[in-house]
């Protein structure tokens, strides 16, 4: 058994500390042990004690909050106080129709003849529940048009490429192209995406409770574990003994092991993870058991 450096202790301690309050709920430690066991050596074992330590990891308590400012947000733009109602205003009351003049109709990013996900199961939950959005205002972006008075949001837990979002809107999105009545709410997303999505629908407002830059890439993250002391092997970088055994032993593509789109992303969900994220997190093999499930 590979003697555990000091750091390394540390670092077990940290993520154990995580793992038994609501930071992380219910990510277990057992489970982290589980995916932990299948990296050899301490350079590996550094790796991956260091990946787990900087998750991006949201359980849907931090996605709601998030999403709850994102909202609050695209309520302000669309159907901002006047002076005589800045006292009485609600943004709540703004999207749950409860306000005459507008109607806001809001869904995930899936169409109709898909069922959603665990991601849209987790958006409906909340927009009825948590933000008191009634069931007849709740609408798939599918071919269909708006009225002048009305407005459409999508809303998802995340969007880190734009490219999914992309696909959904051009397909069946043309309830929300040709006007500014539309919006896109994200709990967390990338700033790629958001570029990605100005490019393309520049008259479709977006709102994120949570930004991502380019420096929460795997590629920038580990260049800071070196810089930081915090990688103390001279004679290889994470990224490089990353893809190693991500090819080499779990037998991903290589090209392919930083996830959709080669942002390198370690983000993760209560209810999942996005394929942007590092391969060994959710990937399976033949030769690899992914730390969550997609």
């Amino acid at each position: 058994m590979d003697v555990l450096l000091p750091d390394d202790t540390k670092l077990k301690h940290i993520i154990r500390l995580l793992c038994t309050t609501k930071v992380r709920a219910p990510l277990g430690m057992e489970k982290i042990k589980t995916w932990l066991k299948q990296f050899v050596g301490p350079e590996e074992q550094r790796l991956a004690l260091l990946i787990v330590r900087n998750l991006i990891y949201r359980t849907s308590g931090q996605i709601e909050s998030s999403l709850r400012q994102a909202l609050k947000e695209a309520a302000l733009h669309f159907s901002p106080p006047t002076l005589e109602s800045m006292d009485r205003y609600s943004w709540r009351d703004v999207l749950s129709n409860k306000q005459p003049g507008r109607t806001f109709y809001f869904g995930p990013p899936v169409h109709e003849y898909t069922p959603p996900g665990k991601s849209g199961e987790l958006i409906i939950r909340l927009l009825q529940h948590s933000f008191n959005i009634g069931r007849s205002y709740l609408r798939y972006p599918t071919d269909s048009i708006l009225d002048d008075d009305d407005y459409y949001i999508m809303v998802d837990d995340g969007a880190f490429s734009g490219h999914q979002l992309e696909d959904i809107i051009r397909a069946h999105g043309s309830l929300m192209r040709g006007h500014e009545r539309a919006g896109i709410v994200l709990s967390i997303a990338h700033e790629s995406a958001i570029h990605h999505l100005n490019q393309n629908f520049p008259e479709i407002k977006i709102f994120c409770g949570e930004l991502l830059t380019n420096k929460d890439n795997f590629e920038e993250v580990s260049k800071g574990w070196v810089e930081k002391k915090l990688w103390p092997y001279a004679d290889i970088d994470p990224i490089t003994l990353y893809r190693d055994i991500a090819y080499k032993r779990a037998g991903f593509v290589e090209s392919e092991s930083l996830g959709w789109g080669g942002l390198g992303l370690l983000v993760a969900y209560e209810h999942g993870v996005p394929d942007n994220s590092l391969q060994l997190l959710w990937q399976r093999s033949d030769n690899w058991n992914p730390l969550f499930e997609r």
